[in-house]
C-alpha cells in the first residue's frame, strides 16, 4: 500500500493529549482521532524518547506535496490511458477518480514522469496483413549494404499548397486571439502543385510539375522525359542501377510496367504504405520547410521557389546522400519493428 498523508501538526496535538490525559488504549486513540494505530504508537514512541513529534526539515521547503505517491502513479496511468486527452480533460478524469488537484497540478506531476505535450507524429494506417508484408520486404532486403543501395533509385510525388501554414500552436497575450500573428489564414479553394522527382546517391533528379491527376499516360510522359535522360546522366557506362517507385495505380499499370522492361530499367518490389523506407520523403519535407519560410501567393512564385530550393539548396543533396545512406537502419527499424510504423 502507498504512503499516505502526512498527519496535521492540530492531528498530532489531538494523538498526543488522549496519550498523556487519558488512560484508553492505543487502539482506541487510534479509532477516536481517526487515524491508524500504527500512528499512535509511532507518537507514543517520539514521546517516550522525547522526540519532536514534526522531523525538522531542511532549509527552505515550501509547501509540502499536495499528492501522495500512490495518486501520482495514478495521473500518470490516466495520461497513459488517453494520451490524446488536454490537460483539462485529464484533470477532469482525474478528480472523478477522487484526486482533488488542480489542472496546473496535473500538468507538473506529469512532467516529472517526462509526459509533456506535443504534436502527434502522422503515419499511415496499416492493416495486419499490410504489416507482414513490410516485415517480409525487410527481412528479404536486410543484406543489402550501403553501396548496394546507393544503386537504387527512388522515386515519388508529394504535393505543395500555398499558404500552407500548418501551425498547431501559437504564443499570444490575453487579447490578442485575432491578433495578425496569432491567426492561421485559410483560402477556401488553395492552389496546389503535384510535383514528381526522383533521387539518388548521386543527388536529386529532374522535376516534374503533374497536371492534374497523375494517370498512367502521364507517368509515362514522366519517365520518358524526365527518368530516362536522368539514368544516362547518373549511369553512363552502362552501370548497374535499380527503380524504386511504390504501388500507386498508375506506377502499377501494365503500360507503365512495359515500357519500364522495353527501357530495359529493373525495378525494386516495394511493400504498400510504407512512406517511411522511401528517403525522397525525407527531402520533400525539407523543402516544404524551406519554402514556408516564404509567404508565397501565386503558383507561380510557388513553382520558381521550389525548382530554387530543389535544385540549388546544399541541404537537399546533402541529405539525400545521407537519407539513402539510412536505408539499412531504416530495414533494421522496421525488422524491429515487426512491420509497424518506425521513426523514419
Amino acid at each position: 500500500m502507498g504512503r499516505g498523508l502526512d498527519l496535521s501538526p492540530r492531528k498530532k496535538s489531538e494523538v498526543k493529549t488522549l496519550l498523556l490525559h487519558t488512560s484508553h488504549s492505543q487502539r482506541k486513540i487510534a479509532e477516536l482521532a481517526g487515524v491508524s494505530k500504527s500512528v499512535v504508537n509511532k507518537i507514543k514512541i517520539n514521546l517516550d524518547q522525547d522526540q519532536p513529534l514534526s522531523p525538522k526539515r531542511k532549509g527552505k521547503c515550501g509547501r509540502k506535496r499536495i499528492t501522495t505517491p500512490r495518486s501520482d502513479r495514478k495521473i500518470r496511468d490516466i495520461c497513459l490511458q488517453n494520451r490524446k486527452k488536454s490537460a483539462g480533460l485529464l484533470t477532469q478524469m482525474v478528480q472523478e477518480s477522487g484526486i482533488q488537484v488542480s489542472k496546473r497540478t496535473v500538468q507538473r506531476r506529469l512532467a516529472e514522469e517526462g509526459l509533456t505535450g506535443h504534436r502527434p507524429a502522422k503515419k499511415p494506417r496499416l492493416t495486419e496483413a499490410m504489416k507482414k508484408k513490410r516485415l517480409a520486404w525487410a527481412r528479404e532486403h536486410r543484406l543489402m549494404s550501403v553501396e548496394d543501395w546507393s544503386k537504387v533509385c527512388f522515386s515519388d510525388e508529394s504535393t505543395f499548397e500555398i499558404l500552407a501554414d500548418k501551425s498547431n500552436f501559437v504564443r499570444r497575450r490575453p487579447g490578442e486571439k485575432f491578433h495578425p500573428d496569432c491567426i492561421v489564414e485559410r483560402v477556401k479553394h488553395p492552389v496546389k502543385i503535384m510535383v514528381w522527382s526522383v533521387i539518388s546517391a548521386k543527388g536529386v533528379g529532374r522535376l516534374y510539375i503533374v497536371q492534374g491527376t497523375m494517370r498512367q499516360d502521364q507517368y509515362k510522359q514522366v519517365l520518358d522525359t524526365r527518368l530516362l535522360p536522368q539514368l544516362r546522366e547518373w549511369f553512363p557506362e552502362g552501370e548497374e542501377f535499380m527503380f524504386m517507385h511504390d504501388s500507386a495505380p498508375c506506377h502499377k499499370a501494365r503500360s507503365v510496367t512495359k515500357f519500364l522492361a522495353d527501357h530495359n530499367i529493373p525495378v525494386l518490389p516495394w511493400p504498400g504504405n510504407s512512406p517511411d523506407m522511401n528517403p525522397i520523403e525525407n527531402l520533400w519535407e525539407i523543402t516544404k520547410a524551406e519554402i514556408a519560410k516564404e509567404m508565397i501567393t501565386t503558383k507561380v512564385k510557388l513553382i520558381e521557389k521550389l525548382i530554387n530550393v530543389w535544385h540549388h539548396n546544399p541541404k537537399i543533396k546533402e541529405s539525400a546522400k545521407q537519407c539513402i545512406e539510412s536505408m539499412p537502419r531504416r530495414i533494421k527499424a522496421l525488422i524491429q519493428a515487426k512491420g509497424n510504423v518506425t521513426k523514419y
